[in-house]
């Protein structure tokens, strides 16, 4: 997993996974932790929930002490004691974490070829890629280029042409997708449709008294 998948999984879901798993003390230990990093992690801070957050850590790190062995304890464990007077001079968290950075860095991994110059292989495709779409505003607007290109099932505001009237509902052309196949409806799905008509269609509504 990713560390934003750790810190969802720290903050959401071990509280309901474990609750009726480990002892009390154990299960409090743990969801301490993850209901510090949530406080931290809200959209907006307080002066008093940073002074709340600065007081409840130290209690929850000693909590965590007297039920794990010392090996469990490093450098990270000892982090959080400074989060709170950090976000104090920061502002809130999503503003400074590196998430964010780390999906954009899914786009520059894919432009690598040559893995013995990795920085240069990032650099070149993303001069190409500049370049062409620089390139782009250059061209007359009815040619399609990799930004102008249109959606798989954009049916580009047609309207399809029948010889019988047809309710303005049913007139989209759109694009299949697949290969087509014929099937008989059930009996449930043709009254779903039977009320989809009768609820939607403008051509019906003069008559749905």
């Amino acid at each position: 997993m990713k560390s934003h998948d750790c810190h969802v999984v720290m903050q959401r879901l071990l509280p309901f996974a474990f609750a009726h798993l480990l002892d009390r003390d154990v299960y409090q230990a743990i969801v301490g932790v993850g209901s510090f990093f949530r406080d931290l992690c809200t959209r907006t801070l307080t002066a008093d929930g940073i002074r709340n957050l600065e007081v409840n850590i130290p209690v929850i790190l000693c909590n965590l002490e007297k039920q794990f062995p010392p090996s469990f304890f490093d450098v990270m464990e000892h982090l959080p004691i400074h989060l709170p007077r950090e976000a104090a001079l920061g502002g809130p968290v999503q503003y400074r974490w590196m998430y964010p950075f780390e999906r954009y860095m899914f786009h520059p991994k894919k432009k690598v070829k040559n893995l013995s110059r990795v920085e240069g292989s990032i650099v070149a495709r993303s001069l190409n890629e500049e370049a062409s779409q620089f390139a782009e505003y250059y061209f007359p607007s009815e040619v399609r280029t990799k930004s102008r290109r249109p959606g798989r099932h954009d049916d580009r505001n047609e309207r399809a042409i029948y010889p019988i009237v047809v309710p303005e509902l049913f007139c989209q052309v759109g694009r299949v997708s697949g290969k087509s196949k014929t099937r008989k409806l059930s009996q449930q799905e043709f009254k779903h449709l039977h009320t989809y008509i009768l609820t939607n269609c403008e051509e019906i509504a003069e008559y749905e008294r």
